[in-house]
């Protein structure tokens, strides 16, 4: 398949697992590389991702089930028609009900392979049940008809509930990739918080990487250069999944001519156990 777009979508539940700090990285990666792209923030509740990225995010009200529909209706909408390679979407926590049932209803995922767009899952396991629970069903829903990256943040996650599950196994065999967030030390996190609200708006890694902005002491400047150099060679690995495809530079494996092609996995797991 001819990817000509890609949509990254982190539609994961649970709260507080790191999704729009990993969505900072990713974004600066992005721009970095020089590839245009534009955002959708589904976080009413906080907004940051739009307040980071005035220009180039926009900003959608779920509310309640009806709402949804029509908030992502507009979205997905819009991404059809937009010509920039990548969109990225930040959603808030316990919304993944509301965002899956409109993909479904309005056959989001059967029209945008119809558009060549191809939509990448950011899933975050962590050592308890519940956010295993809801990346088994993002898993079941979506199976084979999008991507998937693994983010292991160790900062939220301690323990090894994910690893050697039957979970990673079926992720892998459809070609999942991990990708590991760095930790940043609680006093650059602060400060950032501190310039953010000093600069009264949200402010990107970039900017607070920058020491000629001043928005950081140098010292803490440089520990976000740090992490973003880690990111950086992370994404630069998983291109394929992040990219569409006349953007990816590495080529990916050809087969042999004796091998024969192998059938395509089905999820068939129960995630209720």
């Amino acid at each position: 398949m001819n990817i000509t777009r890609r949509i990254h979508l982190n539609p994961q539940s649970k709260g507080n697992l790191g999704k729009s700090f990993e969505a900072e990285f990713r974004t600066a990666w992005l721009d970095r590389l020089g590839i245009p792209w534009n955002g959708s923030d589904l976080d009413d509740r906080h907004h940051t991702f739009a307040s980071r990225h005035p220009g180039a995010v926009q900003s959608y009200q779920l509310g309640n089930e009806h709402e949804s529909k029509t908030a992502l209706l507009k979205l997905f909408r819009r991404v059809l028609k937009d010509a920039a390679p990548v969109h990225v979407i930040d959603t808030r926590a316990q919304a993944d009900a509301l965002i899956l049932g409109a993909m479904d209803e309005l056959q989001v995922l059967d029209i945008c392979a119809d558009h060549g767009v191809r939509l990448t899952f950011f899933l975050f396991p962590t050592d308890d049940t519940e956010s295993m629970t809801n990346a088994g069903r993002l898993f079941l829903y979506a199976g084979d008809r999008v991507d998937y990256v693994i983010i292991h943040n160790p900062a939220k996650a301690r323990g090894d509930l994910f690893k050697g599950s039957q979970l990673e196994s079926q992720l892998t065999d459809f070609g999942a990739k991990a990708i590991t967030l760095p930790t940043i030390t609680p006093t650059t996190l602060l400060a950032a918080e501190k310039a953010e609200s000093v600069a009264r708006r949200g402010l990107s890694f970039a900017e607070l990487s920058n020491p000629d902005a001043k928005f950081l002491e140098r010292l803490l400047a440089g520990e976000i250069q740090w992490a973003m150099q880690r990111m950086f060679r992370q994404y630069n690995a998983i291109a394929d999944l992040l990219l569409p495809t006349e953007l990816v530079s590495q080529e990916k494996p050809v087969a042999r001519a004796n091998e024969s092609p192998k059938a395509e996995p089905q999820p068939q797991l129960n995630f209720e156990e």
